[in-house]
């Protein structure tokens, strides 16, 4: 029970890496505040499987591209749990694959708003409770298209390069106030958009992978939960790549 008596709050938690975050963190004794934008059949299937096994949960809407909404949402876990001792962002959009040749600014931007945005929006609406108790466990989603550029992922691999950096540079402003802020990168994990892709551009990858498998999202999870356990008490800034090996390459 790693995570006995926490508060977690866990964005795009209605399907993929979200869903397998926010079960396993309610399975080490968290109680989940689940956020989804779209996916609340997702999010309630997630929730009831949670309370299914003893755990507690509760389900949040809110577009995090939206300001406002995102800080009520917050206001809501905040109200609903007691406060928050752990964020995760995970939610972020994914835009069309397109050449850096034929992109322009408007690609970049909207790319930029559907990444960055929710994960700095979030974040400063839940930093002031984590300040005034002195302890918070904050985690952003990135990527290893970082260390792989990828033909076609140009403003995606741009927008989480931006997470990273965001999180190192957190990391050293927040620390003296007892919190963490750490990434992790996942590669490409076997959820509803990596299903999408042809067939033959996963086994490719998967072919590169020196474990020779793509990662599950309980893989990305159990990454995540290192970061927000008593394990990762005296880490912080770092980036973690569940990738199996494919980074290194």
């Amino acid at each position: 029970m790693l995570l006995e008596g926490k508060k977690a709050l866990v964005t795009g938690a209605g399907r993929g890496i979200g869903s397998a975050i926010a079960e396993k963190f309610a399975a080490e004794g968290a109680t989940i505040a689940l956020t989804y934008r779209n996916s609340r059949t997702g999010a309630e299937a997630v929730s009831e499987r949670i309370l299914a096994q003893g755990g507690k949960a509760i389900l949040l809407q809110a577009d995090l591209m939206d300001e406002t909404q995102t800080h009520a949402m917050v206001q809501s876990a905040l109200e609903a749990l007691g406060g928050l001792d752990i964020l995760v962002n995970n939610a972020a959009g994914f835009g069309p694959q397109k050449s850096v040749t034929d992109s322009k600014w408007a690609d970049f931007d909207t790319e930029w708003q559907a990444v960055v945005k929710p994960v700095i929006t979030t974040t400063q609406s839940v930093l002031p409770g984590m300040q005034a108790q002195r302890y918070g466990r904050i985690v952003n989603l990135s990527a290893t298209l970082l260390q792989r550029p990828a033909i076609g992922y140009a403003a995606h691999a741009m927008a989480k390069s931006a997470v990273l950096a965001y999180t190192r540079t957190l990391a050293r402003e927040v620390g003296p106030d007892g919190i963490t802020v750490n990434a992790v990168s996942p590669g490409i994990a076997l959820t509803e958009f990596s299903l999408s892709l042809p067939e033959t551009e996963r086994e490719a990858v998967r072919l590169r992978t020196p474990l020779r498998r793509l990662a599950e999202p309980n893989d990305v999870a159990d990454a995540v939960l290192f970061f927000c356990s008593p394990l990762a008490n005296f880490i912080t800034g770092s980036n973690l790549a569940p990738d199996g090996g494919l980074a290194v390459l």
